[in-house]
């Protein structure tokens, strides 16, 4: 019997990358053949070398529509042009049987080649409001599958849900250890996972939180240097997210799709804190979808006060 050979385009942010990964290695476990496609932007590539993978690299940093600036509009719509004469150059090579897309703009190309050579493909949406290849695919008659029950801006699809690394709990004093943090014996710990968090005026806000939340510990995720204050715990990103989750009774997240189906996972209650610059405003309905599956979480305006987010953690923490 030939090998099954699939080809899974995916790249941007993490958000994208990582459930490809995950559904990719789940058909390399059946036996397939499995090649990734992704974009030029260097934390993808290091995405990918921290899950051992060497994808074929596009010529792509972004969406043309992503910008205002006219001359980086040109450039990225020069970068899909010739990404398009790139990825049919590929797929004549490697033959895939059939195509993974895992949207944005990373999606396009092969999306177009893959209906132009009559190749199956299907297109996986990480948020609860489709992206504008989503919406194209969809149009076009690709099969569309969702990672959340709902799914505005199409018509036709499958609810799917998000493909996530599987939970690889560790005791805490281990986790604690590995993450280098040092928190009283049997503290509750909130994790504030994202770097778009320790950022401008919300980082403020979290700190006084913090402060207001004395009787918890709180670690903060991708800070750029560790550091140790008063009940805030400051931490570098992480690969592995074993360690981070198994501390955590509590995570103050933003609402990418990938990250909040992680935490379901997990079973971790979260306040969500939906990025207002998010395209279309795709984080708000991310919240509103999790919140409805999750047990015991809550969402949060980054507009409101400290006081009434440091409320909403005592009133989850207590339950």
């Amino acid at each position: 019997m030939n090998e099954r050979k699939i080809l899974i385009a995916s790249g941007g942010t993490g958000g994208h990358i990582f459930p490809a990964i995950v559904f990719g290695k789940s058909l390399q476990a059946q036996g397939a053949s499995v090649k990734w496609l992704c974009g030029s932007r260097e934390l993808e590539r290091e995405i990918y070398a921290s899950s051992g993978i060497e994808p074929v690299i596009l010529p792509l940093e972004g969406s043309p529509l992503g910008t205002k600036s006219i001359t980086k509009i040109f450039t990225r719509f020069a970068e899909v042009i010739k990404a398009i004469f790139m990825t049919k150059k590929f797929i004549k090579s490697f033959k895939p049987d059939e195509i993974f897309l895992f949207g944005g703009y990373v999606s396009f190309a092969p999306l177009i080649v893959a209906k132009l050579r009559g190749i199956p493909v299907t297109l996986h949406e990480q948020n609860a409001i489709a992206g504008k290849v989503t919406r194209l695919a969809s149009k076009l008659g690709v099969k569309i599958i969702t990672g959340w029950p709902e799914c505005e801006g199409i018509k036709s699809f499958e609810y799917f849900g998000i493909p996530v690394r599987e939970p690889v709990r560790i005791a805490r004093d281990e986790a604690l250890k590995i993450l280098g943090v040092n928190v009283p014996e049997n503290s509750k710990i909130v994790g504030i996972a994202g770097g778009s968090l320790g950022s401008g005026p919300l980082s403020e806000i979290l700190r006084k939180t913090a402060e207001l939340c004395g009787e918890y510990e709180f670690v903060f995720l991708s800070s750029k240097e560790k550091k140790e204050e008063v009940n805030k715990h400051f931490i570098p990103s992480q690969w592995d997210m074993n360690p981070f989750y198994s501390v955590c009774d509590l995570l103050v997240c933003r609402a990418g799709g990938s990250t909040l189906a992680e935490i379901l996972k997990w079973e971790i209650p979260a306040v969500v804190i939906a990025w207002p610059g998010a395209a279309d405003n795709h984080q708000v309905k991310n919240a509103a979808e999790f919140v409805k599956l999750s047990r015991n979480s809550q969402t949060f305006d980054e507009n409101d006060t400290p006081e009434n987010l440091a409320k909403i953690i005592k009133e989850i923490l207590t339950q």
